[in-house]
């Protein structure tokens, strides 16, 4: 190239996708391959553990309170959270707390750090939250199937790597949005690149790009999931952000105080309302939608919290004062609200069906196949114009170097 002369923009972009894919293969491989795993975690989980998703029926046949009693007693707790089952002949699951909430300074009652929303103790500004199980329960029956310690779970664990790669003490959180940055990046110059220089739509279509199978996966492969990779990239990159992408999403919407959440607040030892009559509160208030979510009322808010599913899939929640029953249908997300929920739906990959799980799946296997084809690729470029340098006779295949610049 001659002095003082830029280089292309197909040349930029390719220095950009080829350093950016070979910079960061180490990150990106096991983030996307977590990924995989927890698009089907549910069914992973059920292989593992086949106990706790042996219902004896499919109907919820207990009342709620049946259901917090039974996960009560099983580990001598106390029931924070009810979830009904998302899907026919699941199970329905308790979260129980083991302990008090920690204190404000963050130290709990053994004087250690307490655990953040990651398991790992003392992370400065965490979401502390108690120690907590979570139990199966039968809905038919509600006898307990099995209880799991979440956060050291092997999903759980997985879960925590995608999220944080484990060290969120060392802004892991911040790297692996960083991370969906460069992959997002790396959809769009992909398939920028993608098209051939001297031909059409019609040929680059074809499967044949080069004289190596490596060339032409990286090009196919590439193509296909390009734009469904670059979404789970963004939505990844809002998940990772959420301060930032809440300010950016509803950056035209009128501000509105937080609603606040019994996250770790210590919960109220002896409510008045019972778990089923507080469901029946709410599901008057929000006929006819389904209940799917109760949590019970902590000191703080003295609520109890109703989520309901209209036939749409869309959840509503419903507040129920424990001490008057007075119901109030909490406000309607504000539209960058939704559009984050929705990001976060595309994200886990199975709100949408079987066809987007499918490609979130996909999403997750694909990128370790164009790292390693993408590697190779580079370093067949390397030998050969090396030999070229070195012997231009003993050069094998001319049309490689051609094949993997077009």
């Amino acid at each position: 190239m001659a002095f003082g002369r830029f280089p292309s923009w197909r040349t930029v972009f390719r220095k950009v996708h080829l350093w950016l894919g070979i910079g960061l293969t180490l990150l990106i491989v096991p983030i996307s391959l977590t990924g995989l795993v927890l698009v089907f975690d549910d069914e992973i989980d059920a292989v593992l553990n086949p106990g706790l998703y042996a219902t004896t029926g499919a109907a919820v046949a207990r009342p709620a309170d049946a259901y917090l009693r039974s996960a009560s007693e099983a580990v001598g707790g106390q029931a924070a959270v009810l979830r009904w089952p998302h899907e026919e002949g699941g199970p329905v699951t308790v979260v129980v707390r083991l302990q008090p909430a920690p204190a404000l300074d963050g130290r709990g009652p053994g004087g250690g750090g307490a655990a953040n929303r990651s398991g790992r103790p003392g992370e400065p500004g965490g979401n502390r939250r108690p120690l907590s199980r979570l139990v199966y329960l039968d809905p038919a029956t509600a006898a307990v199937l099995g209880v799991k310690d979440l956060r050291n779970s092997l999903i759980g664990q997985i879960h925590v790597f995608h999220e944080n790669l484990m060290v969120p003490e060392y802004s892991g959180r911040d790297i692996v949005g960083w991370t969906g940055v460069a992959l997002l990046l790396l959809s769009v110059t992909g398939l920028i690149l993608w098209f051939p220089r001297n031909g059409g739509f019609a040929r680059a279509l074809a499967w044949r790009r080069g004289p190596a199978t490596s060339i032409n996966l990286h090009h196919f492969a590439g193509f296909w999931i390009s734009i469904p990779l670059g979404l789970m990239a963004l939505t990844g990159i809002v998940l990772a952000f959420p301060p930032q992408a809440s300010a950016v999403l509803n950056a035209f919407d009128a501000p509105r105080p937080p609603l606040r959440r019994p996250g770790g607040d210590p919960l109220m030892p002896q409510p008045m309302l019972t778990a089923e009559g507080a469901v029946a509160l709410g599901t008057d208030a929000a006929a006819p939608e389904t209940p799917r979510l109760l949590a019970v009322p902590s000191a703080v808010t003295k609520a109890w919290r109703l989520e309901v599913q209209a036939a749409d899939g869309t959840r509503h929640a419903v507040s129920i004062d424990d001490a008057t029953g007075q119901t109030t249908l909490e406000p309607a997300q504000r539209r960058g609200d939704a559009i984050g929920a929705w990001m976060r739906r595309v994200h886990q990959g199975r709100a949408h069906g079987p066809v987007w799980a499918a490609l979130a799946g996909l999403c997750g296997a694909l990128p370790t196949l164009l790292a390693i084809t993408g590697v190779l690729m580079w370093l067949r470029k390397r030998r050969n114009r090396a030999a070229l340098r070195n012997d231009a006779t003993a050069f094998p295949d001319r049309r490689l170097i051609s094949a993997e610049n077009a």
